[in-house]
């Protein structure tokens, strides 16, 4: 058994594709975006930085016909150190860090755009089911 639900997103996308996981299940109520949101206790301030870096790799990919050149994994591989940084700052909880940099890890290991489409439903899901603060 897994201790949260991060360690057993990334046991999933270890070796298969995030492309490859049934899209309900990552993004319906109570599925994977919603459990990170909610078990992992992240606030949308600790994941914006990331969320904003990521969706604008994801933007560019799209304009450019999803080629993964040499700029797009160089701001794609940026986002271990702005992760690592947040993390050492605990600015952004360990498990999520952990469960992003596996992400990423993923889309470089299959570069291809469905990955890379699932990858950012899935995380624009994490930040939707962010509950806010009253």
């Amino acid at each position: 058994m897994y201790r949260n639900v991060a360690e057993e997103l990334k046991r999933l996308i270890q070796n298969n594709p995030i492309g490859e996981i049934d899209l309900k299940d990552l993004l319906k109520p109570r599925g994977y975006a919603y459990r990170v949101a909610h078990e992992l206790k992240i606030t949308k301030v600790q994941v914006r930085k990331i969320y904003a870096e990521f969706k604008g790799i994801y933007e560019s990919l799209k304009r450019n016909g999803w080629k993964f050149d040499e700029e797009i994994l160089t701001r794609l591989y940026m986002l271990y150190p702005i992760i690592e940084y947040q993390k050492n700052r605990r600015v952004l909880d360990k498990s999520f860090a952990d469960l992003i940099t596996a992400l990423i890890e993923n889309i470089e290991k299959f570069p291809n755009k469905k990955n890379i489409e699932t990858a950012e439903k899935f995380f624009t899901a994490i930040v939707a089911y962010i509950p806010t603060k009253d």
